[in-house]
């Protein structure tokens, strides 16, 4: 079988680099350091090298004295310059995208993304496939079922693209792994409409031999199941025919790419309408060749793993190995075992306790230990150095000498249901605007991320006095304020708009809390002697003493009317 030798094939040629990693995990403090001074020489004329003395820098203590730990409000001004086209700004090659991500503030974050930058990120991608491959031989069997994002979204004012990196990893795949190993056309991630997107995957999906599931987020596998189940009659009997029927039209291009897969298969169909008839139809009863599940697996993703045990029984759920559009942290050496990525970036880490402090401990990978927690710093070739990029990672062990991690939590208070990371800065700055919209002044409120029945985030308020709700319209005054906050979040997070655009997230809803909440909440903490300067309540999912408290002073629309009316 072709596919089976693809497989085979890609295995022996990454086997040369397996050695090189292997050798490599014996002497982290030399490989990073070698790392790090291949990337200090290499840019030491672009303007950032220049600003930092890259020339000068002799030691690894040198470049910490010289470049001091930066987030990305940090960077913006160099890569506003970069967006703008001007050369050699962090790196004396020029990106060929920028990856966009949500920031800290409402603007979004441009990831410079150069040609080194990619070969250290597919590096460690052809680790991770090649050690996936050895764990689940069985997957050559069939082919993987992969959810990337566009590579182009749009353009700078230089006309550099801006888009997803991993439609550009996609993009830049051998046609032989694009026809044997993951055949889902390109042009299907670029359909603008969700549901019409969604409806096309699942249509080829159903005639194909998926032996892995393999995407970043569950929540992106958790939706995919949802839709297949609420379009399977219209499924099987495009199956049945031969034909495609999507919730929409499909253009041309889009059509064209599919029109290979669209062949009558009646057997097929009959199959899946016996499943769906038993109420069997499940993910590893519709692809019995099925393997493997490899995503996100740990912080708020883990969620999403209490609903796969339904659809996939006995499969596997491998973790895809940490990592974000800013770097690439672990390789996948085995079920449960990611080491750092040590050949692609140069790696520093700050003990959890001590990142604020003025003047933190700074260690190198060989200097961890099993079982604390860090943050991780970068300096990668796009041209982010010393950089926090907020995450904190746990180290479950060693792989000869490199450690291996997992990534924990977001630093900071930070939600994220599937890679929104909405900050209390935003969601502050969200609701004030959201409250001027509607004519409301608030006393309080506070954001909750839930998780069911679907994904959402809820905002509970207590209105100033002389601004409570009308008790015959509270209902819909409620759901404009909802309405109001779900849009100005969208405008303040790029990505909380991707994501509720693409369905990932259901929109918004406010509730109301009686009168007087806050204010007694801050007299039991009184009480209990806290002092008043200390009480805060956070605007982002409150500490769990906090929401129990105001989730038993909800009150329901029946009871806000009452209470409203005076009755």
């Amino acid at each position: 079988m072709i596919r089976r030798a693809m497989y085979r094939a890609f295995a022996s040629l990454a086997e040369g680099k397996i050695r090189a990693l292997t050798a490599a995990s014996e002497k982290p403090r030399e490989v990073q350091e070698a790392k790090l001074f291949k990337l200090l020489q290499k840019n030491a004329d672009s303007q950032f090298g220049r600003d930092h003395n890259f020339s000068s820098i002799k030691s690894v203590a040198d470049y910490q004295r010289a470049v001091p730990i930066r987030d990305y409000e940090d960077f913006r001004p160099y890569i506003e310059k970069a967006t703008a086209g001007q050369k050699k700004i962090l790196t004396i090659e020029d990106p060929l995208m920028f990856a966009t991500t949500s920031g800290t503030t409402a603007q979004p974050k441009y990831i410079p993304i150069t040609p080194g930058y990619m070969e250290e990120f597919r590096l460690a991608s052809v680790a991770s496939g090649y050690h996936i491959y050895r764990s689940f031989p069985n997957v050559e069997q069939g082919v993987a079922l992969s959810v990337v994002s566009p590579a182009v979204e749009g353009h700078t004012e230089a006309g550099i693209p801006y888009g997803a990196i991993s439609g550009q990893l996609f993009q830049k795949e051998p046609y032989w792994v694009k026809k044997y190993i993951s055949p889902i056309p390109y042009q299907v991630f670029l359909i603008r409409d969700y549901e019409i997107r969604y409806y096309t995957l699942l249509r080829l999906a159903l005639v194909l031999p998926i032996s892995c599931f393999y995407t970043l987020n569950p929540s992106t596998i958790s939706l995919l199941l949802r839709r297949l189940k609420h379009y399977a009659p219209a499924l099987i009997e495009d199956v049945r025919k031969g034909t495609i029927s999507p919730p929409g039209e499909l253009s041309a291009v889009a059509y064209g790419a599919v029109s290979k897969f669209l062949r009558a298969d009646p057997k097929r169909a009959d199959f899946l309408n016996n499943l769906l008839n038993e109420g069997q139809f499940v993910a590893h009863k519709i692809w019995p060749s099925l393997e493997l599940v490899t995503c996100w697996t740990k912080a708020a993703a883990a969620f999403y793993l209490a609903d796969f045990p339904e659809q996939f029984g006995n499969i596997p759920v491998c973790d895809i190995t940490y990592g974000a559009s800013e770097g690439r942290g672990t390789v996948f050496m085995g079920p449960g075992k990611q080491m750092l990525a040590l050949q692609s970036h140069f790696f520093e880490f700050v003990p959890e306790a001590e990142m604020g402090s003025a003047n933190p401990t700074i260690l190198l990978a060989d200097q961890l230990e099993v079982g604390q927690h860090y943050f991780i710093l970068f300096s990668t070739s796009g041209g982010l150095y010393r950089y926090n990029i907020n995450d904190v990672v746990v180290v479950t062990g060693f792989y000869n000498r490199t450690p291996m991690l997992e990534f924990q939590y977001k630093g900071g208070n930070i939600s994220s249901f599937t890679g929104e990371k909405i900050t209390e800065l935003q969601v502050t700055a969200s609701v004030v605007r959201a409250a001027k919209r509607v004519g409301r002044n608030l006393r309080f409120f506070t954001v909750i991320p839930q998780f069911r029945p679907e994904p959402h985030y809820e905002v509970w308020i207590e209105p100033d006095s002389g601004h409570e709700f009308d008790p015959d319209r509270s209902e819909q005054q409620l759901a404009q304020l909802a309405q109001a906050l779900d849009d100005e979040l969208s405008i303040e997070n790029v990505e909380y708009k991707t994501k509720r655009d693409s369905l990932r997230l259901e929109k918004v809803e406010a509730r109301l809390l009686t009168a007087g909440s806050y204010e007694n909440f801050r007299k039991y903490l009184t009480s209990l002697g806290v002092g008043d300067a200390q009480i805060k309540v956070s605007h982002l999912n409150p500490k769990a003493e906090a929401r129990q408290y105001f989730e038993s002073r909800l009150v329901t629309i029946e009871g806000a009317q009452q209470a409203l009316s005076g009755h």
